[in-house]
């Protein structure tokens, strides 16, 4: 994911890390939102009952991990659970017609991320159906969901990610088509802006990351990639050259084959976001 997931790819990390680090500004943190939000920054009922069901969770949390088996025990503040159990605790209490729906796409008694993705990206964006509407990611607000196909050069045996919106998105200076969102996950790896440690358990917590879009072509407009890390390691602008790899090559991020994006900051991917509407 990001930077780190070209370690895991076996891209050397001396080469990643001096490469991104030498064309990176300074962080431009966004705020975080999640000690202001509040039910009525959902622009839906459900999101808004979602919103309110994670404020709970971030009130009464006092253990959490990642882990596959879903283990919750609220009067303790325990929360143990991957990103998709994480998910789908949050939806059933929130809404259930929404995570009905990712039911049906998967079939399985446990959902993954691939349901959540499919269950989104098979809405309509002018309405509601089957308790989803699919938004832009400049559209997104407070409650929405978020989720991802694994990556085409990823090497991780997980579907894919989701989570949820909890924050406005807000435009990346000098990169037109790009968001910095705040958004809550379950994970080992934090994000920018995050209180989960590098080397911990992981589990439930906030963090900012940030999407692209294509900005010409069929798919102009529709997320092609996200920065895990934010806006740590993005260089200075879009069209802003970059050399990737032994140094031989250079390039953006809309010329480059994805291969070579991790050394921007970014790892390809289809995101799509959905709002809950019941």
């Amino acid at each position: 994911m990001g930077i780190r997931t070209a370690l895991a790819l076996g891209v050397s990390a001396c080469a990643v890390l001096a490469c991104a680090r030498a064309e990176a500004e300074d962080a431009s943190a966004i705020p975080l939102a999640e000690l202001t939000m509040t039910r009525g920054d959902a622009p839906t009922p459900a999101g808004g009952r979602l919103i309110e069901q994670l404020r709970t969770v971030m009130a009464d949390v006092r253990e959490t991990k990642y882990q596959a088996r879903t283990v919750v025990r609220p009067r303790d503040g325990y929360y143990a659970w991957d990103c998709s159990g994480m998910a789908a605790w949050v939806l059933e209490r929130s809404a259930p017609r929404a995570m009905k729906s990712v039911h049906a796409t998967g079939g399985g008694a446990r959902a993954v991320a691939r349901d959540f993705f499919r269950a989104i990206a098979r809405a309509p964006t002018g309405r509601a159906r089957g308790g989803w509407q699919r938004v832009h990611v400049g559209e997104v607000r407070p409650g929405d969901t978020f989720a991802w196909l694994k990556s085409p050069i990823s090497t991780s045996k997980i579907t894919g990610h989701v989570g949820f919106i909890v924050g406005f998105p807000e435009a990346v200076a000098g990169w037109p088509g790009a968001y910095a969102v705040r958004i809550v996950d379950s994970t080992r790896l934090p994000h920018q802006d995050d209180a989960r440690e590098m080397d911990g358990d992981g589990g439930f917590g906030f963090g900012t990351m940030v999407f692209v879009t294509s900005t010409s072509g069929d798919d102009a407009g529709e997320v092609k990639a996200y920065a895990w890390f934010g806006t740590e390691y993005l260089p200075r602008e879009r069209s802003r050259r970059v050399r990737v790899g032994d140094g031989s090559r250079s390039g953006t991020i809309d010329d480059l084959p994805i291969e070579d994006w991790p050394y921007l900051g970014f790892m390809p991917a289809h995101v799509v976001f959905g709002r809950p509407s019941a």
